[in-house]
């Protein structure tokens, strides 16, 4: 008999694999769960698991049909708070009469309640138990003239293709007709004493097919032995999450697994995906700048780990410019951010990485059309830490050959992170960074000329090193972190340079269970470095002057989260920046409130939700967002603008429901009001009329002020510099299912309208889309294929005519894409083919009145994981 308990929050749905693991046999006294615990678990060490309080033997149905080989069943156990079972539920595949003995047992079992940082609580229980065949002359072996063990036979369980120890399964040898049986520990291993002969090995474990291995075991001699073991499915996608999930946000979206690696139209980047959520639209389709509740590009912060990346994506349709081997999830704030963020006035897009384990080994490459790269991951005995070491190699300009011979693009990244010390007190040093570089003929060089001499003409790279330390103690956790980098920019012969330091202190405080406290400060140095900057004699495009050369910021913030009930949750906090330029200085004060109220749970079968889906939760919040001047595109070295522009501030404020639908199915609706005064440096491209067109605000798109048209120049000066205001709202809906092994994805529509106050009167923002519809999919296939599909529309661009600035609209876009993956598996490597189709139907896109694009972008690649 083999029996295994796997232990998560009943209100949570995140999973603690392998917290408790006992062989429990009748008439013992099983050993507490604690004694178990893996090192890959240390994150939950505040988590006592339940312990068994009477015996949880079951006996071999009668009226079982006769069976060959074990028979594994799986239920689920609600323990409440007391210990008391609350509900047991089996869980597929269904096995009569199997998985009935097995519930009507567990319902009579009795534990001791489970506590979370000293105070009980109600757990679900993930039970296994294995039925072995009856053998009439089976239990010869115990008794008393038994034959003689004299050999044995250990070794280790091994997943096959990723080589991670098997764990909660059963070993068994069949020899001379006897069953010899044990089990494997945490790491996989075995040991069972058995007489001589030939034996027929059997290993059984939850989620793996069954493995049939003939041995031969001589007197007196011992076999050491590793068997792979083969799961029923793989997903290189799979993540598993130590911790309890929280509801402590009322804006954001958490996407992990093949949530962000295996959507299609994104090539497998986790930043990407954010492009198919709820409020979020694009200038193009293809570039990587997203618009964020009608906010202008450059509102929006790109973080990893709550650092400030000044380039996300790579250029054109390349990926984020960190290995998604580093991200273990990521977070999306369409608004309503909490005071942690501060410096922008529109969404927060966060990757989250995750320390390495102590032990983690891990060898990944990934090769496709575009790009080549690799992630390594591995322990480092003698600083007792875990190194992680990434890089991809860009080639998209071998792509664009093909259509001209007049540009190339290329580019690469790199990451290098060293994990040391614990959960509890440990340090981190991650170095990252990344260039892209557009080449274009040379200087001189005659436009007729076949195959030009391609020289840089746009370079774009940065360098980060980010130096971590976390220690906690008792109620306390202190957080304490040094960022310094080099930001770059090259634009023809101007060449911008950014020097930057920026300290962070943060404390955390927990007096009792329903309350947390945070306090810290942050500061901020930046020198700017400007060479080749043409002079010019209008002060409004003196740019890169002594106001922009240093820059200061200094930040204090503290929060509270308090549950003064079961039922509410109240977050309040405020975030105070000052800043300083050299010749102007400037405060923004931002106090927001965040308000979660749990309505009702609601009595839904049995198998449709886990822990607190039930439950319905009202949200709402109102805060204050300030950011300095930046630029309407965020490149390296060039985000901030001077101060003598003012600080840019919005006012937000949400109010919205969560909704348990169905097994594993929740809706999610937020409505949404900003106000934002004043906004500065907005990308505007719309002329004001199109009698008088004026120049677009758009990079390299700066009019001459000396032109003949002074009215034009003056025009489109007013539009980027003179302060504006502006208003956007609208309806957010999010339907999604999260599954590990079935269907996944979501619906995410949204009906909005941002506006800029334009003459006296409101007018639509240049690129405000009335309708957004994102519709993702995924779902695993038998013999390790999946398929996925995203279909995508958006409204059209508002467009000036002759009835005035903005009175029409261009067409909407429609793109559906297409991505299916096969994997392969061997003993020691896993891998996994795929095929990205972007547009696969070739539709149109209006990227402006008249302008229509058709492309589609196919991706096929390999990636292996050892």
């Amino acid at each position: 008999m083999r029996q295994r308990f796997v232990v998560k929050f009943a209100h949570g749905a995140v999973t603690l694999i392998g917290l408790g693991l006992a062989t429990i046999c009748h008439g013992q006294t099983p050993p507490p769960f604690a004694v178990a615990l893996p090192a890959a678990a240390s994150a939950a060490e505040a988590l006592v698991p339940p312990k068994a309080l009477t015996a949880t033997t079951i006996e071999y149905p009668v009226d079982a049909p006769e069976q060959a080989s074990p028979v594994v069943v799986k239920i689920k156990i609600v323990v409440d708070s007391t210990g008391n079972v609350k509900k047991v539920e089996p869980l597929p595949p269904a096995q009569s009469p199997f998985d009935a003995a097995v519930v009507a047992a567990a319902k009579n079992f009795r534990f001791s309640p489970a506590s979370y940082k000293g105070k009980a609580v109600a757990v679900e229980i993930v039970f296994s138990h294995t039925f072995f065949p009856p053998v009439k002359s089976s239990f010869a072996a115990s008794k008393p003239g038994g034959p003689l063990l004299d050999s044995l036979l250990r070794g280790r369980l091994v997943e096959k293709g990723t080589r991670v120890p098997v764990t909660g399964a059963t070993v068994d040898a069949l020899i001379n007709g006897l069953h010899y049986s044990g089990e494997a520990d945490m790491r996989g291993r075995f040991r069972l004493a058995v007489p001589a002969g030939e034996a027929i090995v059997t290993v059984h474990a939850a989620g793996y097919k069954a493995f049939l291995q003939r041995e031969k075991l001589v007197s007196r001699q011992e076999l050491a032995i590793a068997y792979y073991v083969e799961r029923e499915r793989y997903d290189p996608y799979e993540i598993l999450v130590f911790g309890e999930k929280k509801r402590d946000e009322i804006s954001r979206i958490t996407l992990k697994g093949a949530e962000i690696r295996q959507v299609p139209g994104t090539f497998g980047d986790p930043f990407r995906v954010i492009q198919a959520l709820p409020g979020v639209s694009s200038i193009v389709s293809l570039l990587p700048f997203p618009v964020v509740r009608g906010a202008s590009p450059g509102s929006t912060g790109y973080l990893v780990d709550g650092t400030r990346v000044p380039l996300l994506y790579h250029l054109l349709a390349g990926p984020s410019v960190i290995h998604p081997e580093f991200i273990d999830e990521v977070q999306f704030y369409p608004g309503m951010a909490p005071v942690l963020y501060g410096g922008y006035s529109a969404g927060i897009v966060d990757g989250r990485t995750r320390r390495a384990y102590r032990d983690e080994k891990v060898v990944d490459f990934d090769v496709n059309m575009l790009q080549a790269g690799a992630f390594v991951r591995h322990p480092v005995p003698m600083i007792d830490a875990t190194a992680s070491v990434a890089g991809r190699i860009g080639y998209p300009g071998t792509l664009i050959s093909l259509a001209t011979d007049q540009v190339s693009l290329s580019y690469w990244d790199y990451q290098l992170r060293l994990d040391g010390g614990t959960t509890r007190k440990g340090w981190t040093v991650f170095a990252f960074g990344a260039a892209d570089t557009v080449s274009t003929p040379a200087a001189g060089t005659p436009p007729e000329t076949v195959k030009p001499p391609l020289e840089p003409s746009l370079r774009l790279a940065f360098h980060r090193l980010d130096l971590r330390y976390q220690l906690t103690d008792n109620k306390w956790e202190h957080n304490y972190r040094v960022v310094a980098g080099v930001d770059e920019s090259l634009a023809g012969t101007t060449k911008i340079g950014t020097y930057l330091v920026e300290p962070i202190l943060r404390w955390k405080y927990r007096p009792n269970p329903d309350t947390e406290v945070i306090v810290g400060t942050e500061g901020s140095f930046r020198y700017l470095m400007a060479a080749d900057i043409t002079p010019t004699q209008d002060p409004e495009l003196s740019l890169f002057g002594q106001d922009l050369s240093k820059q200061y910021v200094a930040s204090a913030l503290t929060e509270v989260l308090w549950r003064p009930t079961p039922r509410w949750l109240v977050r309040p906090g405020v975030r105070v920046d000052w800043r300083h330029d050299g010749t102007t200085a400037a405060t923004g004060v931002d106090p927001r409130l965040t308000v979660r109220y749990h309505l009702l749970s609601l009595d839904l079968p049995q198998d449709a939700t886990k822990g607190d889906d039930r439950s319905v939760w009202l949200k709402g919040g109102i805060g204050v967002f300030h950011q300095p001047p930046r630029f309407f595109l965020p490149l390296p070295g060039l985000d901030v603008m001077p101060l003598r522009f003012g600080l840019l501030r919005s006012i937000q404020s949400s109010l919205g429901v969560e909704i348990p639908v169905t097994d594993g199915v929740g809706l999610n609706v937020e409505g949404y009001f900003n106000y934002m005064d004043p906004v500065v440096f907005d990308l505007q491209t719309n002329p004001q009329s199109i009698i008088n067109l004026g120049p677009s605000v758009m990079p390299g798109s700066l009019p001459d002020p000396n032109s003949s048209n002074q009215n034009q120049a003056q025009q489109t000066f007013d539009r980027l510099f003179l302060p504006q205001r502006g208003r956007a709202y609208g309806i957010e809906t999010l339907l999604r299912r999260q599954s590990r092994h079935g269907l996944y994805g979501w619906i995410a529509y949204t009906l909005s309208m941002s506006e800029r106050e334009n003459l006296g009167s409101w007018a639509p923002y240049d690129y405000d889309r009335t309708h957004l519809l994102n519709v993702v999919a995924g779902l695993p296939l038998p013999r390790n294929w999946d398929v996925g599909v995203r279909f995508q529309y958006q409204s059209g661009k508002p467009a000036t005519t002759t009835y005035g600035f903005n009175t029409a609209r261009t067409d909407g876009y429609l793109r559906i894409d297409i991505r299916i993956d096969k994997r392969a598996v061997w003993n020691k490597w896993l891998f996994d083919f795929y095929v990205d189709l972007t547009n696969v139907t070739l539709l149109p896109e209006e990227v402006s009145p008249g302008d229509t694009i058709r492309y589609v972008l196919p991706t096929v690649g390999v990636r292996g994981r050892f």
